[in-house]
């Protein structure tokens, strides 16, 4: 079930995506292990489950940060707190193609997962209990780029079946026009941080994200190791 959160889209619906070709980077990514990730949280993490990892079966991929590049960086867990929003009608759209934007999984350490888009703006702010890598989404361009709506990225997970092929594993969570959400936006060479689970699964394949910019651009992360259930893989 494809679930739909009203407010202003920049980003198109119902649109299937068409991902069977690898990823190319435009230029060698910034080595984040070198950034610092400070969490203020301390509950225990556990492996997920992809099939209830989400309400509805939804991914959802909020921010824990948006800004500068720099070596110490304070986690946030409740997206509404990060900052770097501003109302479409202030703007003139910039969106991000293959040369302008990364998305970089990663796999030397693991962090929380943000509160869920149900959540978030009637309970303080906690760190769900699901482990995670953090994913850097950088914008390497010399323009401010449009990244999102509302507290959300269009971010989905992918995962290669028995044949190869990849396959989508969860449908996203995709807006509509409605209400007056604002833009999530990245300035020339910052960077946004944004969670993958650690799930549990039979089937051991590679895993990537998809960022999908309107006009049906395509903007692929790396490949890492992991697990799916493969009745996921249809």
């Amino acid at each position: 079930m494809m679930l739909l959160f009203m407010s202003c889209a920049i980003f198109c619906v119902g649109q299937e995506l068409t991902t069977n070709s690898e990823p190319s980077f435009g230029r060698e990514s910034y080595d984040y292990t070198t950034i610092e990730l400070k969490d203020r949280f301390h509950n225990t993490l556990k492996l997920g489950k992809w099939d209830n990892l989400f309400l509805h079966n939804e991914e959802q991929f909020a921010p824990i940060y948006v800004g500068d590049i720099k070596p110490v960086i304070q986690l946030v867990y409740k997206p509404e707190k990060t900052g770097n929003r501003t109302e479409f009608e202030t703007i003139s759209p910039l969106y991000p193609t293959k040369q302008s934007l990364t998305l970089t999984i990663d796999t030397t350490r693991t962090i929380g997962m943000p509160m869920s888009v149900w959540e978030y703006c009637k309970k303080p702010e906690y760190r769900r209990e699901f482990m995670a890598f953090p994913v850097f989404i950088e914008n390497i361009s010399n323009d401010t780029l449009i990244v999102g709506d509302g507290d959300m990225f269009p971010i989905s997970i992918e995962a290669k079946d028995k044949d190869g092929i990849w396959r989508r594993i969860l449908n996203p969570l995709e807006l509509e026009c409605g209400t007056d959400l604002k833009a999530i936006f990245l300035a020339p060479h910052q960077i946004s941080i944004t969670a993958i689970p650690i799930c549990e699964g039979s089937f051991r394949t590679k895993i990537r994200l998809v960022f999908k910019s309107p006009k049906n651009q395509f903007i692929f992360s790396n490949a890492i190791d992991g697990y799916v259930e493969e009745n996921l893989l249809k």
